[in-house]
């Protein structure tokens, strides 16, 4: 795998037992917790844009149905 360049950062402030639950994990894995940190957050944010309970006046997947539709209607 290849590092990739990251400029943007984020802080986020955890309580000891979040902390020491991302150690956990890393140590039992041998994944930086950085990583993990970064996987989860990805994970979460594309679960949020897909949900169709959280904004209701925002769907990823109704985005991507209608965009799509579009685009073969065009065809």
């Amino acid at each position: 795998m290849r590092k990739q360049k990251r400029d943007n950062r984020y802080n986020i402030n955890l309580t000891d037992d979040e902390s020491q639950l991302f150690e956990v994990v890393s140590k039992l894995t041998g994944v930086n917790p950085g990583v993990i940190l970064r996987q989860m957050a990805m994970k979460q944010a594309i679960a949020t844009l897909i949900a169709e309970d959280i904004q209701e006046e925002f769907n990823l997947e109704e985005y991507l149905k209608k965009g799509a539709s579009d685009h073969l209607s065009r065809s």
